[in-house]
């Protein structure tokens, strides 16, 4: 099962939509996930289970775990490239 971190200022409002965008990428990819949803305060919590952190902006930290920003389920634009992305990670061993 693969966990993936998804954070925006208040874990409420962008992290949202980027998680549906992530969701809906992981239910047709057919990967075991597990999706986490919080603020970027809440984000130090989580890293030790997750395998990607998707978040709304550049993470300037490092976390340990492979990170992406996920603007394009926001903007619609470059979504593609994004969903390419996680699915590598994710098929990747750790």
């Amino acid at each position: 099962m693969k966990t993936v971190v998804i954070a925006c200022g208040s874990g409420v409002a962008t992290s949202t939509i980027i998680y549906g965008g992530v969701e809906s990428l992981l239910k047709k990819s057919g990967i075991p996930y597990n999706l986490v949803q919080c603020s970027f305060t809440e984000l130090q919590s989580y890293v030790g289970q997750a395998d990607l952190i998707v978040s709304s902006m550049n993470l300037t930290q490092d976390y340990g775990v492979p990170k992406l920003v996920g603007l394009p389920y926001l903007t619609g634009m470059g979504v593609d490239q994004l969903n390419e992305k996680i699915i590598k990670i994710l098929k990747e061993e750790r």
